[in-house]
């Protein structure tokens, strides 16, 4: 919707351009605004460049700063056939960005596993009083599936990473799950290293089934408890592969 997107833009732009800010942050916090307050919406197209030139009264090299900007944020995507458009504003496209920054962070694993425990322990919390029949008969399907794995790192790292994934879904909260998926994959390649460490498989498979018993349980303390127990034990064997391997940013 070009025309309905430039009116908006033309409506939002200031007769006088504020100092304090670059004209491309100006242009991205303008846009920004529209998408709060849903007069921007995903699928409307932006015009074209030439037309938001003129209507930011900004350079090209300044709009195309604001306009990448933008797409790191996961506001505005370009897609086939030219064009910038308003993305679907779902979580896992806005929250994208922050995949991105922990996958700078790796060294940071005091931060990482603290924000594990804040976020992980509330989505087993969330899942034991949010699971359905359907989605116990999941989680019971893949503690069924372990023992195939004892013998397979590579196995059970994919395992591991659908049960973690799948308690996220259950937990129905769409910001926490895209913040655990980050976490989760801070420090992987460490672990990926700590998976073929005898004992390793075997203990995550008694704290996936503690966890899952008590998710069917409905007992939302234990599931808590029993993920905590989960996240110490992998936070160890990280922290014994990390003194081995120092930690190094991607």
């Amino acid at each position: 919707m070009p025309k309905r997107a430039k009116a908006m833009l033309l409506t939002a732009a200031p007769s006088e351009p504020r100092k304090k800010q670059s004209l491309g942050q100006q242009v991205v916090n303008r846009v920004l605004e529209l998408v709060r307050t849903g007069n921007l919406r995903p699928g409307d197209r932006l015009p074209p460049e030439r037309e938001l030139i003129e209507i930011f009264r900004i350079s090209r090299p300044s709009l195309r700063e604001a306009l990448r900007a933008l797409s790191i944020l996961g506001v505005i995507e370009s897609r086939h056939g030219g064009g910038a458009f308003v993305t679907d504003l779902e979580a896992r496209t806005l929250l994208a960005p922050l995949d991105f920054y922990l996958s700078l962070s790796q060294s940071n694993l005091d931060d990482a596993f603290e924000c594990r425990r804040i976020v992980e322990v509330e989505i087993v919390r969330k899942a034991a009083l949010n699971a359905g029949p359907k989605d116990l008969l999941d989680l019971s399907a893949m503690i069924a599936a372990h023992p195939t794995v004892f013998n397979d790192p590579i196995g059970f790292r994919i395992l591991d990473s659908q049960f973690h994934e799948k308690l996220s879904v259950i937990g129905g909260n769409a910001i926490l799950q895209r913040v655990a998926y980050g976490l989760y994959n801070l420090g992987l390649d460490i672990r990926r290293r700590a998976t073929a460490e005898p004992g390793i498989i075997a203990q995550s498979t008694k704290d996936h089934t503690r966890i899952v018993e008590a998710i069917c349980a409905r007992d939302q303390t234990r599931a808590g408890e029993a993920m905590k127990t989960h996240l110490a034990h992998i936070e160890a064997s990280t922290r014994r592969f990390a003194t081995l391997t120092p930690i190094s940013p991607i």
